[in-house]
Parts: C-alpha cells; structure tokens; sequence
C-alpha cells in the first residue's frame, strides 16, 4: 500500500480508461473554437461610429427643424416674423431632440427604445427650449444691445465688424448653447440613465456654442444682397445640429470606462458603452445589449455586473451558454480583450486603464 508521500504511478491501463476518455470528452465540450475575426472595412467603422451617425442624425433634425418653420418665416421685421422667431429655438431643439434620442435605437435595430427615446427627445427638447427661450432671449438681446452701442449703430442691417461682432458671436453662441441642452438629454431621460444624460448636457452645450458661434459668418456669406437669409439659416441651423450630435459622441467616447466590441454578428463593429451597474445581453429588445437573429441567445442570455470598477459576466443558466474566450462559464472575470461569445456573436470587452 503506497504512503502519502510516495509518488503516484499510471501505467497504460490508466492513461488510456474509459474514464480519463469520458472526462477528456466532457473538457472538450466545454470549449468553442474562435474563429478569426475579420477586420472591418473603413465605411463600416466609420458607421458605426457613435459620434458619426448621432451628428448625422442630428444634422438632420435641424434641417428639418428648419424647413418646418420657413415657410412661415420672414426676412421682413414685422410681427409675424417676431412671432414665427419665438418658436424657432424650440422647433430646432426639438427636432435635434427627436432624432438624437432615436439614433442609438434605429443602430441596434430597437424600433421600440428608438420610438420611447424620439418621443421623450423631442418633448424635452422642445418643452425645455421653450422654457429657457425667456432667459436666453434677455441675455441675447442686452448682449446685443450692447454690441450695438459699442459700434455706435449698426452697418447694412448687421453689426460693425471688429469687436461689436464678435460680442454679437458670442452672445449667439452662448443661447444656442443653453437652448441646445434640452436637445441633448432626452435619450438620457428616457433610458433612465444619468450618465447618457451628463454626456448629452455636456456634447450639447458644447455643440450648440460652436455652432452658434459660425451662425454669424455663415449668415453674411450665404444671405443675398436683398437681406433674404433662408439658405443661410438653413445651413446655420443644420450645422448646429451636426455640432449637438457630433460632440455628444465624442463626450460619450472621452468618458467611457467599459464597453464591448461586436466582433462578429448582424452589428459586427458597432461598440456598446456600459453605463449601469448591471447589463443584460439578450434577444430581448428590452435587454441593454440587445442581441437580435439569433435563435441560440436567451432573452436575457448574460449578465456583465460592474463591481466597483471591476467586471463579471455571469450566465443566466442558458441552454447554449456563455463562452468567455473559448471556455464555457457559469461566472467569469472580465479583463480587456476578453471574447464573449453568446451563439453566432462574439462580443470583445474593454475597460479604459485608471490613471
């Protein structure tokens, strides 16, 4: 009889048992192969990226902010205008509003959460601008008031060029600014995520103020010599939008702590941001990560927790599983470059490194 300490010994009849064949069988069922993934073309990282179709987007819905409220709109100062003018702030919140908040869920093909974020977009937008139209319209017009006083008039119907102007810019910049805000936080509101909110009232007042900022300029390069500005408002209004969606996008990427990669899958490219302290990645169009043509994925497939800064997938006792980097998991620690692989889509996943 061999003692503890003795060394054990397999011969051939052990090496080669029906049970070491079972086991080594049952390991390998555990594991998936990963395939290659191939490189995304230009045309499809660029599309997918966040701060790209969210000032598309963006773009758009100043635009059409714009031609809803031309034709009521006049080059005239007369009271119609005035009164046309009241609601322009508004319209174009809004509809930067409407299709910045269903942008992200037109992306994931969610035609439900981009339905709830346009609708909660566009009454933000338009509502909170029309709110603020009051405070911001005083401070436009004692900005430039004083403008004109230090020019000592007005030249053509504008201001004098020199430091009049600029403090006309600038007094502009700073409505479109404040006014923007509404614009920018719908989605946030809708989502119920406080951090998609910070980042749109941040990418919003930042895009607002540069594009009011060229709305002067513009103004005097398109407006014809008869004072008639419609294709410079169109412009004007349109790079705001574009201004609103491109920085919301870029805050959001400057300030992301995690996000997962789709590798392979119907987004293949597409990054999704984790902001909660739980994400659901699932077939459910009410999961976070929202999984779809995929038979092998649960509506609620996996759970990623945030754990202080530290992230753990977890399996929601699926049929097919969760793999993390080939290995089947109940429960597994996330490090960066990790591949998560729920049926057909292979998920990888970052965290920005702590200064």
């Amino acid at each position: 009889m061999a003692g503890p300490n003795d060394p054990i010994r397999i011969d051939s009849r052990d090496l080669f048992s029906s049970e070491v064949e079972e086991y080594l069988s049952v390991q390998e069922n555990l594991k998936q192969n990963l395939a290659e993934s191939e490189p995304q073309p230009l045309w499809a990282r660029l599309l997918f990226s966040n701060w790209f179709y969210l000032s598309l987007a963006s773009g758009l819905g100043g635009f059409l902010a714009w031609a809803s409220m031309e034709p009521f709109f006049s080059d005239n100062d007369d009271e119609g205008s005035r009164f046309v003018g009241i609601f322009l702030f508004p319209a174009v919140a809004g509809g930067i509003g409407l299709f910045l908040g269903a942008a992200e869920g037109v992306m994931c093909r969610n035609p439900m959460r981009a339905l709830i974020s346009a609708v909660v977009g566009t009454l933000v937008g338009f509502l909170g601008a029309l709110v603020l139209i009051i405070p911001v319209g005083l401070f436009y017009n004692v900005a430039m008031g004083f403008a004109v006083e230090l020019g000592g008039g007005v030249v053509d119907g504008g201001l004098k060029p020199g430091l009049p102007f600029l403090l006309g810019m600038i007094g502009r910049a700073v409505a479109w600014a404040v006014v923007s805000i509404p614009a920018g936080i719908g989605q946030g509101i809708a989502l119920r995520e406080w951090k998609v909110t910070l980042n749109g009232l941040l990418g919003s007042a930042l895009g607002g103020l540069l594009g009011g900022l060229l709305f002067d300029p513009i103004f005097h390069v398109f407006s014809t010599a008869d004072g008639e500005a419609a294709a410079s408002r169109a412009i004007g209004l349109t790079i705001i939008g574009l201004m609103v969606g491109l920085f919301v996008g870029l805050i959001e990427g400057w300030t992301k702590t995690a996000w997962l990669l789709m590798k392979q899958g119907p987004l293949a490219g597409k990054q999704f941001i984790m902001h909660r302290e739980t994400t659901v990645l699932g077939s459910s169009p009410k999961a976070e990560i929202y999984l779809f043509k995929d038979p092998a994925i649960e509506p609620r497939h996996a759970i990623i927790h945030n754990r202080g800064g530290r992230y753990e997938i977890e399996d929601c006792d699926t049929p097919d599983g969760t793999f993390v980097n080939g290995k089947l998991i109940d429960r597994h620690r996330l490090q960066t470059g990790d591949q998560i692989t729920l049926g057909k889509t292979v998920l990888e996943f970052a965290v920005k490194d702590a200064e």
